[in-house]
């Protein structure tokens, strides 16, 4: 496993994989009781957006890479992938794309403003005079 596809295993995913349910979600975050220490309430927060987490407990936070380097103590980047790897064989990678969109239709529609009075009588419709 390289970097690249490391970093689009969701973070999410990956904790489920070691066990670990968030708590309480709020919107696009994720609230989980640490993984990195013990405590009583849930102060570990994954945006699944951006997937990044953040710590409030140790003030710290990143992506997959970082939260990995916490759990298994240590920076070597080619441990942390291997571990990462062992922990998620059946989660498969994200992939994501700001590719170009192609459309011929344009994405507005400009309106008319028409006084109704100009506009013709449906055959239900009775004009009272």
């Amino acid at each position: 496993m390289d970097i690249q596809t490391a970093k689009q295993i969701r973070i999410a995913d990956y904790l489920h994989s070691l066990g670990y349910s968030p708590v309480k979600q709020q919107g696009v975050n994720l609230w989980y009781k640490s993984p990195l220490r013990e405590e009583a309430e849930a102060s570990f927060k994954v945006n699944t957006e951006r997937e990044q987490w953040y710590d409030f407990g140790l003030g710290k936070g990143g992506g997959i890479i970082e939260l990995a380097a916490h759990l298994y103590a240590t920076d070597h980047v080619p441990y942390i992938l291997k571990r990462i790897a062992e922990q998620t064989p059946h989660v498969r990678p994200v992939s994501f794309s700001f590719g170009k969109q192609n459309s011929s239709e344009p994405s507005f529609q400009q309106l008319e403003i028409v006084p109704l009075s100009s506009l013709p009588c449906l055959p239900t419709c009775k004009v009272e005079e």
